[in-house]
């Protein structure tokens, strides 16, 4: 669990909004861990560990359905064919697009490269 003032001052940086999709609609919203909670309960409220992303994609993202790589670009699985359009828009269309964080968010790219190593697919 993490405090709710991470929480806040996560949301915030993040300008409350889904960095993938831009969705603002706060009771949607998650804090997303690069390196999970379960594995690094010391880096859970590490600034530079977190994306805010909506609930769908925030489940997507753990299922490593895709990722962001080093260099912030959307990757995704070759096996993910989803049948709904808008997970096909905002992850399989967007593959090889960089994530543009807001000026004050920022995630530790050894984080995504120590996430990443252990993606088969990758």
């Amino acid at each position: 669990m993490v405090s709710n003032a991470f929480r806040a001052e996560t949301f915030e940086r993040y300008g409350h909004a889904c960095a993938m999709t831009g969705i603002r609609e706060e009771s949607l919203l998650d804090l997303a861990h690069i390196l999970p909670r379960s594995q690094h309960p010391d880096l859970a409220e590490h600034p530079e560990n977190v994306l805010v992303l909506n609930s769908l994609h925030h489940r997507a993202f753990d299922a490593a359905l895709f990722t962001v790589d080093s260099e912030y670009r959307i990757r995704t699985s070759p096996s993910f064919e989803p049948a709904h359009p808008f997970l096909k828009e905002t992850i399989v269309d967007q593959e090889g697009e960089q994530l543009l964080f807001p000026s004050n968010a920022q995630v530790q790219p050894r984080f995504l490269e120590e996430l990443n190593a252990g993606l088969s697919w990758l």
